[in-house]
Protein backbone atom coordinates (compact mmCIF):
# COMPACT_ATOMS: atom_id res chain seq x y z
CA UNK A 1 0.00 0.00 0.00
CA UNK A 2 1.19 3.30 -0.90
CA UNK A 3 1.71 5.81 2.29
CA UNK A 4 3.05 3.30 4.78
CA UNK A 5 5.92 4.28 7.09
CA UNK A 6 7.73 1.40 8.39
CA UNK A 7 7.91 0.65 11.73
CA UNK A 8 10.88 2.62 13.61
CA UNK A 9 14.23 0.52 14.43
CA UNK A 10 16.29 2.02 16.89
CA UNK A 11 19.05 -0.42 14.81
CA UNK A 12 18.55 2.19 12.10
CA UNK A 13 20.01 5.22 14.00
CA UNK A 14 23.47 3.48 14.31
CA UNK A 15 26.34 4.17 12.02
CA UNK A 16 28.38 2.97 9.74
CA UNK A 17 30.88 2.17 12.18
CA UNK A 18 28.86 0.71 14.75
CA UNK A 19 27.77 -2.06 12.34
CA UNK A 20 31.88 -2.35 10.91
CA UNK A 21 32.87 -3.03 14.59
CA UNK A 22 29.94 -5.48 15.08
CA UNK A 23 31.08 -6.81 12.46
CA UNK A 24 34.91 -7.41 13.50
CA UNK A 25 34.04 -8.56 16.72
CA UNK A 26 31.60 -11.24 15.44
CA UNK A 27 34.85 -12.36 13.28
CA UNK A 28 37.05 -12.24 16.04
CA UNK A 29 34.52 -14.71 17.99
CA UNK A 30 33.88 -17.16 14.75
CA UNK A 31 38.00 -17.50 14.66
CA UNK A 32 38.55 -18.01 17.90
CA UNK A 33 36.06 -20.53 17.79
CA UNK A 34 37.09 -22.39 15.09
CA UNK A 35 41.15 -22.13 16.36
CA UNK A 36 39.83 -23.62 20.12
CA UNK A 37 37.15 -26.44 18.63
CA UNK A 38 38.38 -27.13 15.17
CA UNK A 39 35.83 -27.35 11.94
CA UNK A 40 32.24 -27.39 12.34
CA UNK A 41 28.63 -27.32 10.55
CA UNK A 42 27.65 -23.88 9.87
CA UNK A 43 24.52 -24.28 12.10
CA UNK A 44 25.79 -25.44 14.67
CA UNK A 45 28.68 -22.61 14.86
CA UNK A 46 25.93 -19.95 14.54
CA UNK A 47 24.46 -22.20 17.75
CA UNK A 48 27.94 -21.70 19.89
CA UNK A 49 26.51 -17.95 19.86
CA UNK A 50 23.54 -17.11 20.90
CA UNK A 51 23.70 -13.22 20.99
CA UNK A 52 24.54 -12.98 17.61
CA UNK A 53 21.59 -12.63 15.67
CA UNK A 54 22.08 -15.56 12.20
CA UNK A 55 22.37 -12.66 9.96
CA UNK A 56 25.74 -11.16 11.93
CA UNK A 57 26.84 -15.13 11.57
CA UNK A 58 26.01 -15.51 8.43
CA UNK A 59 27.69 -12.10 7.05
CA UNK A 60 30.50 -12.62 9.46
CA UNK A 61 31.37 -16.11 7.33
CA UNK A 62 30.86 -14.43 4.21
CA UNK A 63 33.22 -11.85 4.72
CA UNK A 64 35.88 -14.18 6.04
CA UNK A 65 35.32 -16.71 3.50
CA UNK A 66 35.67 -14.07 0.56
CA UNK A 67 38.69 -13.07 2.48
CA UNK A 68 40.23 -16.48 2.55
CA UNK A 69 40.39 -17.03 6.24
CA UNK A 70 38.16 -19.23 6.42
CA UNK A 71 36.84 -21.93 3.64
CA UNK A 72 33.34 -23.83 3.59
CA UNK A 73 32.53 -27.23 2.39
CA UNK A 74 29.02 -28.14 1.43
CA UNK A 75 27.88 -31.30 3.24
CA UNK A 76 24.44 -33.47 2.59
CA UNK A 77 21.81 -32.04 3.52
CA UNK A 78 22.50 -28.62 2.61
CA UNK A 79 24.74 -28.49 5.50
CA UNK A 80 28.30 -26.16 5.24
CA UNK A 81 31.39 -27.27 6.96
CA UNK A 82 33.37 -24.14 8.62
CA UNK A 83 37.21 -24.27 9.07
CA UNK A 84 39.88 -21.90 9.31
CA UNK A 85 41.45 -21.79 5.67
CA UNK A 86 45.05 -22.75 7.08
CA UNK A 87 45.22 -23.21 10.54
CA UNK A 88 49.29 -22.63 9.88
CA UNK A 89 48.84 -19.34 7.78
CA UNK A 90 46.26 -17.58 9.66
CA UNK A 91 46.93 -15.72 13.49
CA UNK A 92 44.11 -14.15 14.97
CA UNK A 93 44.69 -10.69 14.93
CA UNK A 94 43.88 -8.42 17.55
CA UNK A 95 40.58 -6.46 17.19
CA UNK A 96 41.42 -3.36 15.40
CA UNK A 97 37.97 -1.39 14.36
CA UNK A 98 39.79 0.59 11.84
CA UNK A 99 42.71 -1.93 10.48
CA UNK A 100 40.54 -2.53 7.17
CA UNK A 101 39.20 1.04 6.80
CA UNK A 102 42.65 1.77 6.59
CA UNK A 103 43.89 -0.78 4.28
CA UNK A 104 40.65 -0.09 2.13
CA UNK A 105 41.82 3.79 1.86
CA UNK A 106 45.35 2.36 1.08
CA UNK A 107 44.41 0.23 -1.59
CA UNK A 108 41.77 1.95 -3.17
CA UNK A 109 42.05 5.65 -2.28
CA UNK A 110 38.78 6.11 -0.47
CA UNK A 111 36.89 4.57 2.35
CA UNK A 112 34.19 2.14 2.90
CA UNK A 113 30.93 3.31 1.39
CA UNK A 114 32.10 6.14 0.04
Amino acid sequence: MVGLVPPYNSDDDRSEGDDMTELYETEALIIRELEQQGPCRLDALAYRFPACTWNQIFIAVDALSREGTISLQPRAGCQYLVSLASVHAHTLHHFDPDRRVAETRQHTGRSYGR
